[in-house]
C-alpha cells in the first residue's frame, strides 16, 4: 500500500455532475478498494501503477487552498464531497482533511453554499458538530447490499452496511438531510426491496444507479465473480454486454424502483 503526502495546485474543481457546481476531493485514490469503482480511471492522471485501492495521495494543503478561495465561490453553489475518492476514507482518521474543510465552510459565513457529502463510512458521524453549523448540507451513504460477507468482497475497506444504515438513522434523528445511494445495483447481490424497507424513515430520498462496466471496471468485477461466484459470470456478461438485454434489464430495474418507491413512500431517482 502506497501513501504519499502531496501539495495540490487546486482543490475546487468545476463539476460535470448534474446539479453540482464544484467538487472537492481531499485525497487522490481511495483505500476502500471497491471492486466496481468507476474512479479507477484516475490512475492515468496520477502516474500510479499500483492496483486501485492500494494507493492514496493525501492533499495536505487542501484546507488552505479552500480557505483562500471560498470567498470567490459563486453564490448558491452546490459543492460535492467527493467525486473520485471517499472523503471519509481510512486516512481521514489521521489527517482530518475533510473535517478541516467542513470547519472552513462552517466558519466562512457562506450560508448560501449547498454541501453534498457522499461516503461509505460511518466516520462522517464524527463531524456532527460541524455539519450542524452548515445551513445547507445533506449526507448520503452508499448501500449496495445488506449482506456483510458480500459487501466485504466488493467493498473491502468500507464500513459495514449496518454501520452505514445506523449512521443515516442517527443523522436523520438530529435533523440533518440524508439520502442513500444504491449504486451500483449488483444483480443477485443487491436486494432492492429489503434495502428500501430498511431505509424507510432514515432517508429523505434515494438515488439508484447501475453497474458501470466501462474502462477497467469490468475486469475487477469479472475477476471477483470468476473467483467466488463463477456460476454468475456468464449471466453478468449476458446482461451487460448484449445491448438488447441491457436495455431490458435497465427498463425492468426502473419499473421495480418506481414500484418500491411508491410502496415504501421514499422518493427515488434513477441516475443511469
Amino acid at each position: 500500500m502506497i501513501i504519499r503526502e502531496i501539495q495540490a495546485k487546486n482543490i475546487l474543481s468545476k463539476s460535470g455532475i448534474e446539479g453540482v457546481d464544484f467538487t472537492i476531493n481531499p485525497y487522490v485514490g481511495c483505500l476502500h478498494g471497491c471492486i466496481y469503482c468507476y474512479a479507477r480511471f484516475m490512475k492515468k492522471f496520477t502516474n500510479h501503477q499500483e492496483p486501485w485501492g492500494q494507493f492514496c495521495d493525501v492533499r495536505l494543503n487542501a484546507p488552505a487552498l479552500l480557505k483562500k478561495s471560498i470567498s470567490k465561490i459563486p453564490l448558491n453553489s452546490r459543492i460535492f464531497l467527493s467525486s473520485v475518492t471517499d472523503c471519509y476514507g481510512p486516512l481521514e482518521r489521521k489527517y482530518q482533511l475533510t473535517r478541516k474543510i467542513l470547519e472552513i465552510i462552517a466558519e466562512s459565513g457562506r450560508r448560501d453554499l449547498d454541501i453534498d457529502i457522499l461516503t461509505k463510512s460511518d466516520l462522517v458521524w464524527r463531524d456532527l458538530d460541524l455539519l450542524r453549523k452548515i445551513k445547507k448540507v445533506e449526507i448520503g451513504l452508499t448501500i449496495t447490499t445488506l449482506n456483510e460477507k458480500i459487501q466485504k468482497l466488493f467493498e473491502p475497506g468500507a464500513s459495514s452496511p449496518q454501520k452505514r444504515i445506523e449512521t443515516l438513522k442517527k443523522l436523520k434523528e438530529v435533523g440533518l438531510g440524508t439520502y442513500a445511494f444504491i449504486g451500483p445495483v449488483l444483480p443477485h447481490f443487491t436486494d432492492l426491496e429489503t434495502i428500501f424497507a430498511e431505509l424507510k424513515g432514515k432517508v429523505d430520498y434515494l438515488l439508484v444507479d447501475t453497474l458501470n462496466t466501462g474502462g477497467q471496471n469490468w475486469f475487477g468485477v469479472s475477476r471477483l465473480l470468476k473467483t467466488y461466484f463463477p456460476e454468475l459470470l456468464t449471466e453478468y456478461r449476458r446482461i451487460y454486454f448484449i445491448a438488447e438485454n441491457l436495455l431490458n434489464y435497465e427498463r425492468n430495474l426502473r419499473r421495480k424502483v418506481k414500484v418500491l418507491s411508491q410502496q415504501y413512500q421514499i422518493p427515488a431517482k434513477i441516475v443511469f
